[in-house]
């Protein structure tokens, strides 16, 4: 239930101008890189991503030097996929980050479920409760307010960061 919120949140936020150009790019880059996996390989998805278009090619990071060969190996099956609909890209650029290694990230599409619970830090809860008693009254407000008091007892474990 919490992702509607946050999205309603941010629909509101796409009607203001300020923030209008922010979200759509946002949201067109999000599309991209969705179709983009729906067009690799299933087992490529967890080490690639694609990065920007410019002048009709296309940067596309991957982990380590086997997935790149892969990649130069579908390219022009890839190429023609995104053509027909209606991407205007003509090249590939591969590039390797061996430092954006699945070790020491989660892929892309499992990144919203963590085993791990991430705790709330105590000048955290207090800046979001003093927040909270700023803002008028409404769904957001409820929502910090809900946010704050859940994460209230949450132990402090001083081995791990907190957020």
């Amino acid at each position: 239930m919490f992702p509607l919120k946050v999205d309603s949140y941010l629909d509101l936020l796409s009607k203001t101008p300020e923030y209008a150009s922010l979200l759509s790019s946002a949201r067109q880059l999000h599309e991209a890189q969705s179709t983009f996996f729906k067009l690799i390989p299933a087992q490529l998805i967890p080490y690639c991503r694609m990065g920007r278009i410019l002048d009709g090619k296309m940067t596309v990071l991957v982990e380590n030097g086997a997935i790149a060969s892969k990649l130069k190996q579908i390219s022009p099956s890839l190429l023609v996929k995104l053509q027909q609909r209606g991407w205007e890209v003509t090249a590939f650029q591969i590039l390797v980050q061996a430092h954006n290694s699945t070790s020491n990230s989660r892929p892309l599409e499992k990144q919203w479920h963590s085993k791990r619970k991430l705790k709330l830090s105590q000048i955290g809860k207090e800046c979001l409760s003093q927040l909270a008693t700023t803002m008028p009254d409404s769904e957001l407000r409820n929502t910090i307010q809900l946010f704050v008091g859940k994460h209230q007892n949450d132990p402090i474990d001083h081995n791990t960061p907190e957020t």
